[in-house]
């Protein structure tokens, strides 16, 4: 079962969707992380701590600018035993996608093929 990772620049954001693909999908394991003190923003190392504490395989979202950037960087720097997948699907309706079908058996890389044709 793939572990999802959410990144925004918003809390709100962040947590809503979390919330969200929680209630459709309540055996897999969501992280969120969004704004930075209160403001908006991203944060390289909240995200390096979540990517330290997932399951096998993870299928990162993110929103804009510079969370794709964090993330990308965050990636790179780890060095752990698990897959990281990042997806250039919608933040919301991708990780809706990933928890749903991962909560379903669904392996990762074909929830991997099913979100790249949302890009379509």
């Amino acid at each position: 079962m793939a572990d999802i990772l959410i990144i925004s620049h918003s809390s709100k954001i962040a947590e809503g969707t979390k919330a969200l693909v929680e209630q459709m999908a309540k055996d897999v394991t969501i992280h969120a992380s969004g704004g930075v003190d209160g403001e908006i923003g991203t944060n390289i190392d909240q995200i390096s701590e979540m990517l330290g504490s997932t399951g096998d395989d993870t299928i990162c979202f993110y929103d804009i600018g510079s969370s794709l950037m964090n993330l990308e960087m965050a990636v790179e720097m780890y060095d752990g035993p698990h897959s990281v997948h990042i997806s250039k699907a919608p933040l919301v309706e991708g990780s809706f996608l990933a928890g749903v079908e991962s909560s379903v058996g669904t392996g990762t890389e074909d929830i991997l093929e099913k979100l790249d044709e949302m890009k379509k």
